[in-house]
């Protein structure tokens, strides 16, 4: 009976270490997107202009209670072969123009930005992409592979003691 209490907590223990992985990796990636389209929009972007199409006014509230306001908008632009790719930016209150240039991807130009949000240099990513969100993906994850290392060891233990206990009953009879 307490074996079986010991393989429910261990078996617990690793659900709840694999949700706080996934639930690390989904935040992160909603906080910092994908780093390596940022690094290629920063190397090999092409430019081209995009008309607003689309605003939309944003509020935050910080844990204070202050509101905060922004504006966003959705950029469309067109490539030189005739498609159409839409973007999107916040701005602070009032600072939306009808035309801005969009950085995109030649080979993949859904994958764009508004020029000048982002990193804009390989200096500037390593050091707030693959520094700062390393550093942050590390702090995110960890509780969870804590989790995951506890569970599998006391997994192995238990596997261990069972063996022991099944070799010694052998060994009595």
């Amino acid at each position: 009976m307490a074996t079986n209490n010991k393989l429910s907590d261990s078996v617990k223990t690793l659900i709840w270490g694999t949700l706080l992985v996934i639930f690390a990796c989904s935040f992160w990636h909603y906080l910092i997107g994908n780093p390596l389209d940022e690094l290629s929009l920063v190397r090999r972007a092409k430019i081209t202009t995009g008309s607003l199409i689309e605003t939309r006014e944003h509020e935050e509230e910080d844990y204070r209670g202050h509101v905060y306001l922004s504006d966003v908008g959705v950029y469309s632009y067109r490539l030189p072969d005739g498609r159409e790719f839409k973007t999107i930016t916040r701005v602070p209150t009032g600072q939306l123009k009808e035309q801005r240039e969009v950085e995109y991807l030649p080979d993949n130009p859904a994958v764009s930005r508004i020029k000048g949000d982002g990193c804009q240099s390989v200096k500037e990513w390593l050091w707030r992409k693959a520094s700062l969100g390393s550093l942050l993906f590390a702090l995110l994850v960890s509780p969870g592979i804590i989790l995951l290392r506890n569970g599998f060891h006391s997994l192995r233990r238990l596997r261990t003691c069972t063996t022991t206990n099944a070799l010694t009953n052998i060994e009595e009879q």
